[in-house]
């Protein structure tokens, strides 16, 4: 079979995301990276730098640290590459992102390198799946309610809510949405670990009453205690486990003691396609539903789309809103149709094609760099 003879990282920058523009004012760095194989196919990933940093950072740890151990390996051995990648992560010699694009990439020049869609290699048990748009922060609550009903009027069929941060605020948004979209939208409400147990256990208390499909990351991610103690008080599903260290293992702890209900998993916090796959077996195996978080990135979210797509225990596949401060560099992004799915695109790989004239345009100087496999 084929192998990988080079690794190509370059570092593009836009403007930051609407989710992060408030904390990370100005511009945000997207590292792309390219696998090739000795047949020419090649594979992409894009990985996100987060809070203002440059890309530089991780587009060193692939070229130092991952390099090595993936040039002039097999294309099919994922796993074995996977392994030898991720064992450097837990000790912080590198940041899971830059593991993440390796992985990613592989995937996608391994399934093009078949002729088939990531998804038909994962599994391919469908083709289609539901998605909820994913508000960012704004300002008032007749901001949040008038996306909510646009995106509804657009197809989607649920609707998540970044809200103030302010538990009293936040339950008087969390029903003025309801009242607005009425019973048969799904909701969520996810205040990125900011509440103390009392302020959850509150909140939590309304969610439940206005039927929310579930309250994401109320407590800091280390509660567990904390965590299985607001399951068992609430009816509305817990999720979490967003950006636990450890991949599975971590996981496995929250499943454990009962904490959560559904795990929240993306190729890019789990560690690429290859942890996204053990977080969603592990959740299935224990009777748990893995919920769907954004790649943070277009092309990431495309990987996403092709495991959920493969998975059995995921409903939904998140999409940040609004969608034109978060696509770029590609050629096509995912859109849900007018019932509120988004379908697999034709072609195999990713199904996704960077839009080079952008990323040209937009490149960091110097940081275009190639390594090739020494035979």
């Amino acid at each position: 079979m084929a192998r990988v003879t080079s690794i190509r990282t370059l570092c593009f920058e836009q403007p930051a995301v609407p989710i992060h523009a408030q904390r990370f004012a100005g511009r945000q760095q997207i590292v792309l990276t390219v696998l090739r194989s000795d047949s020419g196919q090649t594979g992409c990933s894009m990985a996100r730098a987060h809070g203002g940093q440059p890309g530089r950072g991780i587009a060193d740890a692939i070229r130092s640290s991952l390099a090595p151990r993936v040039l002039g390996q097999d294309v099919l051995h994922r796993e074995r590459v996977w392994q030898s990648l991720v064992e450097l992560e837990p000790a912080g010699y590198v940041p899971v992102f830059a593991i993440s694009a390796v992985d990613v990439a592989l995937w996608d020049l391994a399934a093009r390198e078949l002729g088939v869609s990531v998804a038909s290699l994962v599994g391919g048990r469908r083709d289609r799946i539901r998605a909820y748009a994913s508000s960012a922060a704004m300002p008032r609550i007749d901001d949040y309610v008038a996306e909510a009903q646009q995106c509804v009027a657009r197809g989607y069929r649920g609707y998540k809510l970044h809200p103030f941060n302010q538990p009293d605020k936040d339950i008087a948004l969390c029903r003025a949405v309801r009242n607005a979209v009425g019973p048969d939208v799904a909701l969520m409400l996810d205040v990125a670990k900011t509440y103390d147990r009392m302020a959850a256990m509150r909140v939590g208390q309304v969610l439940q009453d206005l039927d929310f499909a579930w309250f994401e990351e109320p407590l800091p991610q280390h509660d567990v205690t904390g965590y299985a103690a607001l399951r068992r008080a609430l009816r509305v599903p817990l999720i979490g486990g967003e950006t636990v260290p450890g991949h599975g293992p971590a996981v496995a702890e929250f499943l454990r003691a009962d904490a959560l209900d559904m795990v929240l998993c993306d190729v890019y916090w789990k560690a690429g396609i290859t942890g996204m796959l053990k977080t969603a077996a592990l959740c299935e195996a224990l009777g748990s539903q893995v919920a769907s978080h954004h790649g943070a990135s277009p092309l990431m979210n495309a990987a996403n789309l092709q495991v959920l797509c493969g998975a059995t225990n995921a409903e939904w596949i998140e999409i940040l809103v609004p969608e034109s401060g978060y696509d770029f560099g590609l050629s096509h992004y995912l859109a849900p149709d007018a019932d509120g799915w988004v379908h697999l695109p034709p072609g195999p790989g990713l199904g996704a094609e960077p839009d080079w004239d952008y990323i040209r345009a937009n490149t960091v100087e110097g940081s275009d760099q190639t390594l090739e496999w020494a035979r």
